[in-house]
């Protein structure tokens, strides 16, 4: 609720004048300028949103001055200085400028690009000589030498497992020759699929750079992408130690299972009763859809193979016996649906951040970025000395390092800023000094964004303001009308005659009984007891944890809501009982015109007694705060 509250806080209004400026100056209220175009921005935006509730210009001028007077009463009581209050804001702000710190153009361009491979599975071999990202110039150059001479036996007609089982550092080819078998995209480090998919089938990849050293690569074959599958299944526990005994006792239980299948026994109620997955066993068996590589390969093997509603036979996992059936199959989505989800992926794997750096380097040339050379040599032969083991960013050295290292826009950024940033951090020089100017960059163009893009600014103001106008209006309105029961009580006692009614309603209970005994058990409680305690006085004392021998309904009916109250108030058709408790009683009393009392309609009195909260609350506002409109600049308000 609150975050709709929030957005369509769009009842605000600014941009009036008092002054002659640019943006001019609309309206002021309690001291406080508001612009024409925060009020043209609001205004127009709910006018063309809502077209069935479009509202003239001096109704949205109204709306907007009570809407900023509750956000004055709430600055008043200080709820703008508030943790709760800076922590929620700063949120919203930060998620909503990521789309302004980012080039979407470059991040769905390579979106698309991933998602043209998951279409297709590419199967390949490796092998891979180990080198850490932070390796000296010399262990990478030994490493991609080592590399490079692997390749060439292979080029020069070595069998590529030969040489793999020979060379490579991989401690899987002992079992797999190097072969990975088929994957697809994201699911391999992004500089090794890149270099897999632009492969033909056979052919041999120059070294690649990796987080894990260099690989050579090759392409074996290609296949469309199986999609995901619906499956349910029933699942038979094996431990890792299992002995004999135990194996023969679930192997003979699976064929069990399996035997009634073939008979014909359903399968979603043999899961519910013999499945040891109890997570699925109460949904009939059924798990996630399952994707290429997101299962072991004896489940994924046998569910990709199965026709829709085909039973497998039973089959053996790592975890135990299995049996499978396929509810469904499906291909990959259309762009446009799994856009998001391959740019989140993307981002979690560290390949996301092309955008970023498109836009940083607009940025630089918008924002007239220059190195200071002298404080850039000075960074790198620190860092050089540091790896060395001759130096640290803490040293007394490190400290006194000066000068500028950069100017963004006119400001120096100093070579400590950099040195600071980094004490908590690793890696090269150059990885380092990318990583502090990106930041930097970024950080200036966030500080920048309200005044950047007015749109933006819009909006934070109206967030800001709906965040006040929800925390003083639940104080105020909304949480005090439904809490104060004198108040509610007293203003139904005053305000009677809006709540009658021109036919007559009954207000009791119905209560389902298992037989008569009990409905005569029903009928003593209710006589000894008040009547707003019937429903749980007849609950507690006739039902307990294991067996129910009522259903209570309690409410105020008029004609035509229930069948029961038809039949035993208004002189309806007979009704059939409920085959569970076929002794139905109806207990109350007939309200001919109008409700008891204020708790007969709660609803509409709450909500009676919320309206005129508000408009008390805003009477008093507009006694305290003072508020001027400039009607003139009002006139030019572009409403479109």
């Amino acid at each position: 609720m609150k975050k709709e509250i929030i957005l369509f806080v769009g009842l605000t209004l600014s941009t009036c004048a008092f002054s002659q400026q640019k943006d001019q100056i609309l309206m002021r209220i309690n001291n406080k300028d508001i612009t024409r175009s925060e009020f043209e921005y609001i205004y127009n935006k709910n006018n063309s949103n809502n077209e069935l509730d479009k509202k003239s210009l001096d109704e949205y001028v109204d709306l907007f001055v009570n809407f900023k007077l509750k956000v004055a009463a709430a600055e008043g009581e200080g709820v703008d200085t508030t943790r709760a209050f800076r922590d929620e804001f700063l949120g919203y702000r930060q998620q909503l400028a990521k789309s302004y710190l980012t080039d979407e153009s470059i991040d769905e361009a390579n979106a698309r690009v991933i998602y043209e491979r998951l279409k297709e599975n590419v199967e390949a071999s490796h092998i891979l000589i180990r080198c850490k990202p932070d390796a000296t110039p010399e262990d990478t150059l030994a490493a991609y030498r080592k590399a490079e001479r692997a390749r060439q036996r292979i080029l020069n007609g070595e069998d590529f497992e030969k040489v793999a089982r020979e060379v490579s550092e991989d401690p899987s080819v002992k079992q797999n020759g190097g072969n990975l078998g088929y994957f697809t995209a994201l699911q391999m480090v992004a500089p090794f699929e890149d270099a897999a998919y632009s492969l033909r089938n056979g052919e041999i990849s120059k070294p690649v750079r990796t987080e894990f050293g260099y690989h050579i690569i090759k392409t074996t074959n290609r296949r469309p992408d199986m999609g995901k599958v619906l499956v349910a299944h029933i699942f038979k526990f094996l431990p890792q130690n299992v002995t004999k005994e135990q194996e023969k006792k679930v192997m003979a239980q699976i064929d069990s299972i399996y035997g009634a299948l073939q008979q014909g026994a359903n399968f979603e109620e043999l899961a519910k009763k013999c499945s040891d997955d109890k997570s699925t066993a109460q949904r009939g068996g059924e798990l996630p859809w399952i994707g290429f590589r997101q299962t072991v390969k004896e489940f994924e093997n046998t569910v990709f193979s199965l026709e829709k509603n085909e039973i497998s036979k039973p089959f053996r996992s790592p975890s135990g016996m299995h049996i499978v059936k396929l509810i469904d199959r499906k291909d990959i989505e259309p762009f446009e649906e799994k856009k998001d989800e391959i740019i989140r992926r993307m981002n979690r794997q560290g390949r996301g951040g092309k955008g970023v750096e498109a836009l940083v380097e607009r940025l630089k040339t918008e924002y007239h970025f220059v190195y200071d050379d002298n404080g850039v040599n000075a960074v790198k032969n620190l860092m050089k000395n540091i790896q060395a083991g001759k130096d640290s960013l803490t040293s007394a050295n490190a400290m006194k390092l000066s000068g500028d290292l950069f100017v963004l826009n006119g400001t120096n950024y100093p070579v400590q800023g950099l040195v600071n940033w980094a004490k908590n951090r690793q890696g090269s020089a150059e990885k380092l000094l990318k990583e502090y100017t990106l930041n930097s960059i970024l950080d200036y163009e966030d500080s920048r964004l309200e005044q950047k893009y007015p749109d933006f600014g819009h909006l934070m103001q109206e967030y800001r303001d709906g965040i006040l106008l929800f925390d003083v209006s639940n104080r105020r309105v909304w949480d005090k009308a439904s809490k104060d029961e004198s108040g509610l009580a007293t203003f139904f006692e005053e305000n009677k005659a809006n709540y009658k009614w021109t036919s007559p309603r009954f207000k009791g209970v119905i209560v389902h009984c298992k037989d008569k005994k009990t409905a005569k058990a029903v009928k003593k409680l209710t006589k000894k007891n008040p009547e707003e305690d019937w429903v749980n006085v007849i609950r507690k004392t006739l039902n307990n944890d294991s067996v129910s021998v009522v259903k209570v309904e309690k409410g105020l009916f008029a004609k035509g809501d229930n069948k029961y109250v038809d039949k035993e108030k208004f002189k309806g058709d007979n009704v059939e009982p409920l085959k569970d408790y076929p002794v139905t009683i109806v207990i109350g009393k007939m309200l001919k015109n109008g409700p008891e009392s204020y708790k007969d309609v709660r609803g509409p009195v709450t909500a009676d007694y919320q309206n005129y909260l508000e408009a008390d609350w805003i009477k008093e506002l507009k006694g305290k705060y003072k508020v001027e409109i400039n009607q003139q600049i009002l006139k030019t308000v572009n409403n479109h």
